[in-house]
């Protein structure tokens, strides 16, 4: 195992500000050739709280950048986590997945679950998470788990949930406040990327009365301007895996996604792929709203190129936080029927807030979001320091006691 400090080309260094990270590890196993990094980005309100990513293009920038999301994510939904996320840099598919899965659990079994909490990302699935719970030897190691390991699996849709309600939210609120004027009956809806996050994105706003018009996934894209039929693609996927293997639509390439009509777009993919390049391609599609369904999918130029057009932007950091606050509710032994009420009442909370403030100050979404979450943090980071020095008081004054000589009672 090499601690970060260790390496000449530990980019994310470059990236650490007042708020992290505290610990960077690089974990390789010679038996396995597994590769992996852990980013423990913030503490102060809690062990740093983020997934395990494993794909063939985890980098440590990367991995650093979404830890810091989970700091301001875990804040802004008023639960007691850090940031903090992990990676292994490989193709589950193709590698022994148990034992790089098991190999990475072992080699940051000394920060867990004291500093670092895992739970299942891209790549990883509840069965990973039951073998890194093992491996470590505490059901506490994550989240995630499988039903008979006491978990509430991400399986369920508890992030797709999150990023459903806020996109309602967000529709019926800027009708409210005159900026829209859209039925959420005939609001159309673009979702790029259809794993976990995407497809039950697509489902519960199915549920809702929402007409989903494009999806894709890596593989390819299928659009019908009449609304595609969730039910019975996610049934038919259940076996297929991939877009591209769908017998009833008419595939094209995925990047078409952004070149659809929708009023709401729905990014639920890799991170990046909203950016100078693609974001005027949304407004040219007539993008109202585009609600952050993936981790950090929006760069700084997109979003300046989005926001400059009117279009409303629901971060990340509150958007998806379904998946987190649902960890949070199986760590503390709670049911998954009060997963998705507390998801619910928290998203509604954030989002209308976030709205609100963001139209009154004529700020950004993100702005608001990242305002409240760092004003939270800093309390936490200063109660923690504020704790130190009255236990460090506290010690001296007992060590000045110890030198005070005691009467004997004889």
């Amino acid at each position: 195992m090499l601690h970060l400090a260790d390496s000449k080309d530990a980019g994310v260094w470059s990236l650490a500000d007042e708020w992290g990270p505290e610990n960077v590890v690089l974990a390789y196993d010679p038996d396995t050739g597994m590769r992996g990094v852990l980013v423990i980005d913030n503490t102060a309100m809690g062990p740093g709280k983020g997934g395990i990513r494993f794909t063939p293009t985890v980098t440590p920038v990367e991995i650093f950048r979404l830890a810091r999301v989970m700091t301001w994510k875990c804040a802004l939904a008023g639960i007691p986590f850090g940031g903090a996320k992990g990676g292994i840099i490989g193709d589950p598919t193709k590698v022994d997945r148990v034992a790089w899965i098991k190999s990475f659990a072992k080699m940051i079994k000394p920060y867990v679950p004291q500093q670092y909490i895992a739970a299942t990302d891209m790549g990883t699935t509840e069965l990973d998470m039951a073998v890194f719970a093992h491996e470590i030897g505490n059901m506490s190691a994550c989240t995630g788990k499988p039903r008979e390991l006491g978990g509430i699996p991400h399986e369920l849709g508890t992030t797709g949930f999150g990023v459903a309600i806020a996109t309602d939210l967000t529709v019926r609120f800027l009708n409210e406040i005159g900026i829209l004027n859209i039925d959420p009956t005939e609001a159309t809806v673009a979702i790029q990327g259809f794993g976990n996050v995407g497809s039950f994105t697509a489902r519960f706003l199915d549920e809702m009365g929402y007409k989903i018009v494009s999806i894709c996934d890596v593989s390819a894209c299928i659009h019908d301007p009449e609304g595609i039929d969730i039910p019975s693609i996610m049934k038919e996927l259940g076996a297929s895996t991939h877009i591209g293997n769908l017998k009833k639509y008419e595939k094209q390439p995925k990047e078409k996604i952004f070149d659809f009509h929708a009023d709401i777009f729905i990014p639920a993919a890799i991170s990046d792929t909203i950016n100078r390049e693609t974001a005027p391609k949304l407004l040219s599609s007539k993008t109202k709203i585009v609600v952050e369904g993936a981790n950090i999918p929006t760069t700084s130029e997109g979003e300046e190129i989005l926001l400059k057009n009117g279009v409303w932007i629901i971060p990340d950091i509150v958007a998806n936080a379904g998946g987190v606050i649902g960890s949070y509710v199986e760590y503390k032994g709670g049911t998954e029927i009060e997963a998705f009420e507390l998801i619910k009442y928290k998203i509604t909370s954030n989002v209308k807030r976030i709205l609100s403030e963001a139209y009154q100050s004529k700020s950004s979404t993100r702005a608001i979001a990242l305002e409240i979450a760092k004003a939270r943090v800093r309390r936490a980071m200063l109660l923690r320091r504020g704790a130190i020095d009255v236990a460090r008081e506290y010690f001296a004054r007992m060590k000045l006691y110890e030198d005070i000589p005691i009467p004997s009672l004889r």
